[in-house]
């Protein structure tokens, strides 16, 4: 994976500066197709909304992605396959920049178990890191979504809490959390050592 960190202003007062991350991948696991992984532009977002009506009817609708890609426009992910988009995910990060959330993902359902969500995953967290601030990154999931469940937990995510009702009566989730250690800055470790 080729990771480039570039300063990037947004124009909102919710977040006043984000780092964006240029995620390109291509990967050829075996027995797996090769999927790219990267920032979405703004021509994306009508396919994206027609993946989330086949995929999450329920969940997504045009104004909250329309709102994503406002507050949100270097934490949003795509796959593609063929230049055909198979999947999306976006993170968010608090005003202070010290709680980064997933805040949702999904994959095409003729395209799921082949580890691309794991993938969306890995590009949210590596986005979310160039926060220096960043201390932990927080997301809810259905206790019956075992393979969500599994895959954030292979990338360290624990059980923090279990919410009855979260998004309405009988829509429970778990909250999970991954802590993340601070940055150290290089000139802070030379001062640490000393050579004797």
């Amino acid at each position: 994976m080729n990771f480039t960190v570039l300063s990037h202003a947004i124009h909102s007062s919710f977040i006043p500066v984000c780092y964006s991350v240029n995620v390109r991948a291509n990967v050829q696991e075996a027995g797996r197709v090769e999927v790219q992984i990267e920032r979405v532009v703004r021509d994306d977002f009508a396919e994206m909304i027609t993946l989330a009506d086949m995929t999450l009817p329920d969940r997504m609708n045009l104004h909250e992605l329309k709102k994503y890609m406002e507050l949100f426009p270097e934490l949003i992910f795509k796959a593609t396959y063929n230049g055909q988009l198979i999947g999306f995910s976006c993170a968010g990060i608090d005003m202070y920049q010290t709680t980064g959330w997933l805040l949702f993902s999904n994959v095409s359902k003729e395209f799921q178990g082949q580890g691309i969500g794991k993938r969306l995953i890995e590009a949210r967290l590596q986005a979310l890191r160039q926060f220096p601030t960043l201390r932990t990154v927080q997301v809810t999931v259905s206790e019956t979504n075992a393979s969500s469940i599994r895959a954030l937990s292979a990338y360290g995510f624990r059980l923090a809490h279990a919410e009855q009702d979260y998004y309405g009566p009988g829509k429970h989730r778990n909250l999970m959390e991954l802590p993340i250690l601070p940055m150290i800055q290089p000139e802070k470790i030379e001062s640490s050592i000393v050579i004797t």
